[in-house]
């Protein structure tokens, strides 16, 4: 009975993969994902309809057995199937390869020319900019909640 009730929870989750133009960056079995698209946050559970979506910088959150991790992923695309996300983006970073202070000085930076109402292309510019750093902000905090385990880097490598 506990071996078909352990088959039922594993046929539950999720395989998420994430893949940078450098491979795959991260690999992992998860409850629920939650993506930040285009057009909002998209959240994903085993069994969910095919779909591929477009993504926009934010943050992606994974729970598995109640723990929450994070990433920053800065647009690509999702490809949904059944139990399967694939993730393609040119940057996703865990949050110990984010540089906190650069990214808080970007962020201040980036703020500090906004006030001053530069031209409107330059101000679009900025604020994926100031949306970048915040993102990597919020990531690289998560840090100190949840240590990504041995078995994410061994992944990584593979």
């Amino acid at each position: 009975m506990a071996e078909q009730q352990n088959n039922f929870a594993h046929k539950r989750k999720i395989n998420l993969q994430i893949t940078t133009p450098r491979g795959v960056k991260f690999k992992e079995e998860a409850d629920m994902i939650i993506m930040r698209c285009i057009d909002g946050d998209l959240g994903v559970l085993a069994g969910h309809a095919p779909v591929s979506t477009v993504l926009g910088d934010g943050i992606l959150r994974i729970f598995n057995n109640g723990v929450e991790k994070k990433l920053a992923v800065f647009g690509g695309i999702a490809e949904i199937k059944d139990r399967a996300v694939n993730i393609f983006s040119t940057i996703a970073q865990r949050p110990e390869e984010i540089d906190l202070e650069r990214a808080e000085r970007d962020a201040r930076e980036a703020e500090a020319i906004l006030l001053e109402q530069s031209e409107e292309v330059q101000v679009h510019s900025l604020r994926v900019s100031l949306r970048r750093s915040l993102v990597r902000i919020e990531v690289s905090l998560h840090l100190e909640e949840e240590k990504f385990t041995e078995d994410d880097e061994e992944d990584e490598e593979s």
